[in-house]
């Protein structure tokens, strides 16, 4: 699969031959031999998804599973933390339609390349299909074999999923029938009933028509038509002309074009959209319109004062879901779109409980609609930084619950709203019942799966630390004692991660040391995780820091986007740089005070002074802490540095003995002291007051601190070494302590043009350092300061050093003050550097080259040892972010392990090991299929319902006879009896929803009588009647009631051969029961 390693000696140089010379009374760190044709390769796993790639999202609650449809053409399915499978295809097109079916199929459609259908158990794709006509829509129910296309010319198709084939099945143009003076029409949308799969609400662009496939009949058309003088006919004729106003207005009705319809969870209601952001609900029996609206406006169909035209421009509903709490009568509309003034909100209207169907007269629904006894509101979402210049809206909305119940379009008490914007982007939102509707972006709470967690909200900072397993565990530990583990979840819980513990070590593998990823997002956002491998499926090794909540964004959401981050595990501090130039300081515990914070937007007029060295001031932000972070042990924001006037940051770095360096553009140099603080020990306004030969904008580019012998002093020192631009100087100040127990830094000395050789010599800013390395001179390991050395300054310890210094052509490695023992110039770009402990047997460098190779090169002499190139698959994915320089935000770890940088939001994982030490092993995928996932059966319509025959009941069995015929073939694949196995026909005995709800199922000519779905009782709710006394309403509440429940029992005993006589003889036994009931 991957190409051969490449292995080149460089050829002898004077360079060579002078660091040879230079060195040679140095120890070599370096092993001995190393043999480059038993190095490789291998990729052991890919994070993250192309930014703005989103095209359709689908989810499947029963599987807890995610898909996400992008514009690299592939499909990726997601489940618990860690769990991803990627779907490659060959399209001119992306996939815009996306749905599971029947628990272990996904079906995916695109325009322009027809219907795929992927299977969840093998992870393959099972079969395809192209349409002869041009599909306008699709629908699909969780349950049944089969999708239903709409067609161009208007007709309707049904597709066999499980045995994959077009059944013969087919609906002619329901249009051309009830209106055939209109224009030939396409199918605008299709949407199954939602308790009767015999029934299906078919959209055109004049009308909406319930259509019953068992008597293959129009039950009842709906035609919305404004006439002259109702509230919205002046409104829609002027959206209807393109907001172009006739001269001579017409009185010709205007009947507005469909853009969608929905049933209402109960089936007894549906609502259509307009072209003209016309909402308008409607009886199932009646072709009246209940109410007609739009998102601000009520009463639009009728006489009264006319709608105002807009001004500000004309924005389409996008996407309407009809959702239901756990109570499905409890149901609000959720609306993307109709707003005029903005594109970045969700309105929600908050029906609450429906009304008493059998007793409320049309008006009272038409007010019922027009003010929602709830309210209505708008959840406002952030946009994410805009790149283009196209405006940004939200096009489609994903309810996703946590239930594990498929239907009413995953509406089923949602839990999150997954909304999707017409530029690619994804916004998750908290949404239920619990959190009053509301609507929250604070998913302090919620671990996404890895991969989704880069791009919402999009990656900003991206950086991999190695961190001690004691120190890390320490963390976790603190975490779940605090109960963390019962805060957080898991938006996905579906499928298994594949135990990759056959996959080869790296090189310099040690168990000691744990990968930790630390990301920094828009919106305030740092997430940290262990991405050790094989261990990133555990969820409490997940760390969420959120600061929006807590911090004021002056006014400009932008200015919360991390940049930096920098962390020291072994003191659990934490640094955050902002886009506004301000440091937040964060501290690992549990937040002890119990006030609710701040008012999120409140500035910091306020804030109390902690400390401050000219302009440079600490805030104490303690007394703001708000959000998630609250609920356990967290990084806590303690602290914020500001300079005054802001400053935009350049590098920072948080050591591990309690000190703290930022460096910003301007040149200037901070250092706090956070651990025994906070309190800022240096604020030098230009770093260039230590280099005056050096001309232009000089700035810090690399920060680190270290702990090692300064020249012959014969004991250590803390130092903080600054590397800069315009040509690349080393800066070295060293730490001191002082009487009164404090720090104080003071510069000790510099070395300039470490990179006269820069590959853009137009630019001197670029000449930069990029990455300083301190390492033990004696053994190699890392000369970084920690805490342990930091307890044995006060004994004397020695700890001789070097430090190497990386530009873009540039390697050196000096030995303080300032003598350069070698000097290598790298041929391509230098993109990043790390010393590798190779097989405990020395160190060596390896470097990260523009032209995708991995140099190895011995220490302290820089000679060449291997050349290791990346395979052609590799290289091809990230050959971009080299070339562009984004691969230096990659991670060299000193274990052989990359992170290499692919695009703004993905990275490649691949690890470097010896062939010798890896015998191979099979390369499996993460497991995606539950076989014991069981579907629940479909609700089904009331008693009341059937007996006034607005449902009809038909079962799987006559729906797959009717729709695919007598002679439907045998099942072709695995599949199939996995799909038959979890399906509620071959279940009876589940139930839906927590109401007893069960589904009636014949099989082999024999009746099975099943207690039927007993719909729960609805709340009374004002203006739910009207007629007399309350000693009568509840007179016919009463017998309503009894009356349904005689309906649920007669049910119960009726055969499955119905004849339309009996129908006939239910209805009039209905109406007898209900006068003698209520006495008439």
């Amino acid at each position: 699969m991957f190409s051969k390693l490449k292995s080149r000696k460089a050829p002898l140089s004077l360079s060579s031959v002078s660091n040879v010379i230079k060195t040679s009374g140095a120890k070599d760190l370096s092993p001995k031999e190393i043999k480059g044709k038993n190095i490789d390769l291998k990729v052991i796993n890919q994070l993250g998804i192309p930014r703005s790639s989103v095209v359709a999202v689908a989810y499947d609650p029963v599987q807890s599973l995610l898909a996400i449809s992008t514009t690299n053409n592939d499909v990726r399915v997601y489940g618990q933390v860690n769990v991803e499978v990627v779907f490659e295809f060959n399209l001119k097109h992306p996939i815009t339609f996306l749905r599971f079916i029947k628990g272990v199929y996904l079906v995916c459609w695109s325009s322009g390349s027809g219907l795929s259908i992927l299977s969840l158990h093998s992870k393959k794709i099972l079969g395809t299909y192209s349409f002869s006509g041009a599909i306008t829509c699709a629908e699909a129910d969780p349950s049944l074999d089969f999708l239903i296309f709409g067609l161009n010319n208007g007709s309707v198709l049904f597709y066999d999923v499980d045995r994959m084939n077009l059944t013969p099945f087919r609906i002619d143009n329901l249009q051309k029938k009830v209106l055939p003076k209109e224009k030939m029409s396409h199918v605008v949308a299709i949407e199954w009933h939602p308790r009767d799969i015999g029934t299906l609400l078919i959209a055109y662009d004049k009308c909406a028509i319930i259509y019953s496939l068992m008597s293959g009949e129009i039950k009842n058309t709906f035609t919305y038509q404004l006439q002259k003088g109702a509230r919205a006919f002046e409104y829609s004729s002027y959206i209807l002309h393109g907001g172009k106003k006739k001269l001579f207005s017409s009185s010709k009705d205007i009947t507005p074009d469909l853009t969608s319809a929905h049933f209402h969870p109960n089936g007894l209601h549906i609502v259509t959209t307009h072209i003209d952001n016309s909402i308008v609900f409607w009886d199932i029996s009646s072709p009246t319109p209940l109410e007609a609206r739009t998102v601000f406006e009520t009463h639009i169909h009728k006489p009264g004062n006319p709608i105002p035209i807009p001004a500000d421009g004309f924005n389409l509903i996008e996407d309407v879901k009809w959702v239901c709490g756990e109570d499905p009568e409890n149901t609000k509309l959720l609306i993307c779109g109709g707003d005029a003034h903005s594109t970045n909100v969700v309105h929600v209207l908050d029906f609450g409980y429906t009304l008493k169907y059998s007793l409320t007269s049309y008006d009272k629904q038409s007010e019922f609609y027009a003010s929602p006894q709830l309210g209505q509101r708008m959840i406002p979402i952030t946009f994410y930084l805009n790149e283009t210049n196209e405006k940004e809206k939200l096009v489609s909305i994903q309810p996703m619950n946590d239930n594990g119940l498929p239907y009413f379009h995953g509406g089923h008490n949602p839990a999150y709203l997954l909304l999707v914007s017409n530029l690619g982007q994804i916004y998750f939102v908290l949404f239920s019942d619990n959190a009053g509707g509301q609507g929250s972006t604070d998913l302090g709470r919620v671990v996404l799966p890895t991969s989704v967690s880069f791009v919402h909200p999009p990656l900003t900072s991206y950086n991999l630390e190695e961190v001690f397993r004691m120190d890390w565990y320490s963390i976790v530990s603190s975490r779940q004692s605090t109960g963390a583990s019962s805060k957080v979840r898991s938006l996905l819980i579906g499928g298994a991660s594949v135990n990759i513990g056959f996959l080869p070590k790296p090189i310099g593998a040690n168990d000691s040391i744990r990968n930790i990823l630390i990301t920094g997002h828009e919106n305030g956002l740092v997430r940290i995780l262990d991405v050790t491998k094989g261990e990133q499926e555990q969820m409490e090794n997940i760390v969420q820091v959120g600061l929006r909540e807590t911090l004021y964004d002056h006014g400009d959401p932008r200015s919360l986007r991390v940049k930096f981050v920098s962390c020291a595990f072994q003191n659990r501090e934490l640094l955050v740089g902002l886009a506004s130039g301000e440091v937040v300081i964060c501290k690992f515990g549990k937040n002890t005070s119990r006030g609710t914070g701040i008012p999120q937007g409140k500035d910091y007029h306020d804030t109390p002074i902690h400390h401050q060295n000219g302009n440079a001031k600490l805030l104490d932000i303690s007394g703001r802490i708000s959000g998630s972070i609250t609920s356990s042990a967290s990084f806590l924001p303690t602290n914020l540095l500001q300079v005054e006037p802001s400053e935009n940051i350049s590098v920072m770095k948080m050591s591990k003995v309690g000190f703290a360096a930022i460096g910003y553009k301007s040149g200037r140099l901070v250092v706090c002291d956070i651990s025994r603080g906070p309190a800022v020990i240096l604020n030098l306004e230009r770093v260039s007051e230590h280099l005056s030969t050096v001309t232009g904008n000089c700035y810090p580019t690399a920060i680190e601190f270290s702990i090692m012998e300064y020249g012959n002093d014969g004991y250590s020192s803390i130092l903080l070494l600054v590397g800069t631009n315009c040509g690349g100087n080393l800066l070295v100040f060293k730490i001191n302590p002082m009487g009164n127990g404090g720090f104080e830094v003071v510069f000790a000395t510099r070395t300039i043009q470490l990179n006269y050789r820069t590959s853009d010599p137009a630019n001197a800013e670029a000449s930069c350092i990029s990455e300083i390395i301190p390492i033990n001179s004696e053994d190699g390991t890392s000369a970084v300061a920690t805490m342990d050395n930091f307890t044995r300054l006060s004994q004397g310890v020695r700890i001789p050093g070097y430090v190497i210094t990386t530009s873009d052509r540039d390697v050196r490695v000096l030995s303080l003050p300032k003598t350069k023992l070698s000097h290598k110039v790298v041929e391509d770009s230098c993109l990043k550097c790390s010393v590798v402990n190779f097989r405990d047997q020395g160190v060596v460098l390896a470097i990260l080259v523009k032209s995708g190779f991995v140099k190895f090169c011995s220490l302290p002499a820089l000679q060449d040892i291997v050349d290791i190139k990346l395979p052609k698959e590799v290289y091809s994915q990230v050959r971009g972010s080299l070339e562009s320089g984004l691969a230096q935000q990659s991670n060299l770890l000193s274990t052989g392990e990359l992170y290499v940088r692919s695009s703004k939001t993905e990275s490649v994982y691949i690890s470097v090991y010896e062939k010798v030490k890896f015998k191979g092993g099979d390369s499996t995928t993460d497991l995606l299929f539950n076989a014991t996932a069981v579907i629940p059966p479909r609700p089904t319509a009331s008693a009341l319902s059937w007996a006034k025959g607005q449902a009809s009941y038909m079962t799987t069995a006559e729906l797959t006879a009717l729709i695919a015929g007598p002679n439907r073939g045998h099942p072709k694949t695995k599949e199939s009896e996995l799909a038959f196995n979890i399906s509620p026909e071959a279940n009876t005995a589940q139930g839906y929803g927590g109401y007893g709800m069960q589904q009636q199922h014949h099989q082999n000519q024999q009746q099975q009588t099943q207690r039927p779905y007993d719909p729960p009782v609805r709340r009374s709710t004002a203006g739910s009647g009207g007629v007399g006394s309350q000693g009568f309403m509840r007179r016919i509440q009463d017998g309503i009631q009894q009356v349904e429940e005689t309906f649920n029992d007669y049910a119960n005993s009726v055969t499955e051969n119905v004849t339309e006589g009996l129908a006939d003889q239910k209805k009039s036994f209905y109406s007898s029961a209900l006068k003698s009931k209520v006495g008439l």
